[in-house]
C-alpha cells in the first residue's frame, strides 16, 4: 500500500526492508540496477529472533537491528502481518477512476470483517485481460489502527516509511529480478502455515492464492521417503546376501565382502528419487499448481508460464523440485539469492529463508 507518510529527501536508489514476522525481525538493504542487465546489490540482510507479544521487545530488536543499517540514507518499505490484511479479486467496478475506491468500498463490504469505513483501502488493476469478458481487479484492504501501529513502531525505531506492503507483491518484485518473468513465473513460498502462490508476468501480478500444503508436510514427504528407501536397501542387501552365499558355494572365486558394499552404494544412486509414497504426497501440491496454471491462462489470457519458482526453504528439497519438473514439464528451481543479486559474500540458505520477505521488500520500485 502506497500510503501518505510524510518523509524527507532520501536516496531513491534504493530501499530498506523491514519484515516483522512472528518469530522474529528481518531487514535488508538493496540499492536498485542503475542500468538494465546489471544485478540489484544486497548491501546487507540480517535476522533477529524476539517476543512477538512484547512490543517493547519488538523495538529494543529492531533498534539492534538498525544500527548498521543507513536509515538516514533510504526509505522503508514495510510488512504488515499476513493475518492483518485481506486481498480480494473481485469483478471491476465500471465506474469512473474518480469513483473508483468508493465504488470499491461499497462492493466489499460485506466480505470484510470489520467496520469498511474503519478500512485502509488500495486497488491494483490486472491487464491484458480479454474485452469481451468482465474485468477482475485486486482489492487490499487492511484497518486503519493495523497500519498506524506498524507505522509508529516503525517511526520510533527512527525510519522514514515509503510503503507498507503486503507479501503478494513482496513475491512480485522477487520475481521481477528474475529474467523469465518476462514471460510469466510462478514464485511459491512455504513455509509452516501453508503455501502463498503467486503468479507473475512483466512485473504485474496476475494470480495469487494461499496454498493447503504447509512446510511440516513437505518434511513428513522428505522423512518418508529416507524410510521406504531404507527398507527397500536393507531388504536388497539381504538378497544380495543370499545370491553371494549361493555363488560362493559354486564360485569360491567371488570376493564376498567387497561386493555388497559396491552394491549398496548402487542401491542407494537408484533409490535417491522420491519414494512412491512420498510422490503421493507431493501430488497434492502439483496439483494445486496446476489448477493455478490453468485458470491464469483460461482467465487472464495469458500465455503458459516458463517457470517455477520456490522460496528458499528448509529442508531443501531438490528430489521434489525435480519430481514437480518431471510431472508438469516446467523448468523448476529453489531462490538462490546468490545468482539474482550481486552480493559480497555468499549468503547461506538459513539467512535467505529468513530475509526472503525483506529483500523482497527492499526491491520494490514505484514503475515495478
Amino acid at each position: 500500500m502506497q500510503l501518505p507518510f510524510v518523509f524527507q529527501k532520501k536516496n531513491k536508489r534504493g530501499l530498506i526492508g523491514v519484515d516483522i514476522q512472528p518469530q522474529g525481525i528481518a531487514v535488508a538493504h538493496i540499492l536498485f540496477a542503475e542500468k538494465p542487465g546489471n544485478k540489484p546489490v544486497l548491501k546487507q540482510c540480517a535476522f533477529q529472533a524476539c517476543d512477538p507479544d512484547s512490543p517493547e521487545d519488538k523495538l529494543l530488536t529492531l533498534k539492534k537491528l538498525l544500527s548498521s543499517f543507513p536509515i538516514k540514507n533510504f526509505y522503508c518499505n514495510a510488512s504488515i502481518g499476513q493475518l492483518a490484511y485481506e486481498l480480494l479479486l473481485i469483478d471491476a467496478p465500471k465506474v469512473e477512476s474518480s469513483e473508483l475506491k468508493q465504488a470499491v468500498r461499497w462492493r466489499i463490504k460485506e466480505q470484510l470483517p470489520y467496520q469498511v469505513d474503519d478500512a485502509v483501502i488500495d486497488v491494483f488493476e490486472i491487464p491484458g485481460q480479454p474485452v469481451n469478458r468482465q474485468q477482475l481487479m485486486y482489492v487490499v484492504s487492511a484497518l486503519q489502527s493495523d497500519i498506524d501501529e506498524q507505522a509508529e513502531l516503525l517511526k520510533q525505531a527512527g525510519l522514514d516509511i515509503q510503503s507498507i506492503d503486503i507479501y503478494e507483491l513482496v513475491q512480485r518484485n522477487i520475481a521481477a529480478i528474475m529474467p523469465e518473468d518476462k514471460e510469466g513465473l510462478v514464485l511459491l513460498k512455504i513455509d509452516t502455515k501453508g503455501g502463498l502462490l503467486t503468479i507473475t508476468r512483466n512485473g504485474t501480478l496476475y494470480l495469487t492464492r494461499n496454498i493447503d500444503f504447509n512446510i511440516n508436510r513437505l518434511r513428513v514427504a522428505l522423512e518418508q521417503s529416507e524410510i521406504d528407501q531404507e527398507s527397500e536397501i536393507t531388504l536388497s542387501l539381504d538378497e544380495l546376501e543370499e545370491q553371494s552365499d549361493t555363488d560362493n558355494n559354486i564360485n569360491n572365486t567371488i570376493n564376498l565382502q567387497n561386493e555388497p558394499a559396491s552394491s549398496a552404494a548402487e542401491i542407494n544412486q537408484e533409490t535417491a528419487a522420491l519414494s512412491e509414497r512420498s510422490k503421493a504426497i507431493i501430488d497434492e501440491l502439483i496439483l494445486e499448481i496446476q489448477r493455478s496454471l490453468d485458470y491464469y491462462v483460461s482467465h487472464f489470457n495469458q500465455r503458459p508460464v516458463t517457470k517455477i519458482v520456490f522460496a528458499p526453504m528448509e529442508p531443501q528439497a531438490e528430489d521434489v523440485i525435480n519430481y514437480i519438473h518431471e510431472m508438469l514439464g516446467i523448468k523448476t528451481e529453489i531462490v538462490d539469492f546468490n545468482r539474482y543479486l550481486s552480493v559480497k559474500a555468499a549468503l547461506e540458505n538459513s539467512l535467505q529463508v529468513q530475509c526472503f520477505n525483506a529483500i523482497g521488500l527492499a526491491l520494490r520500485q514505484d514503475e515495478v
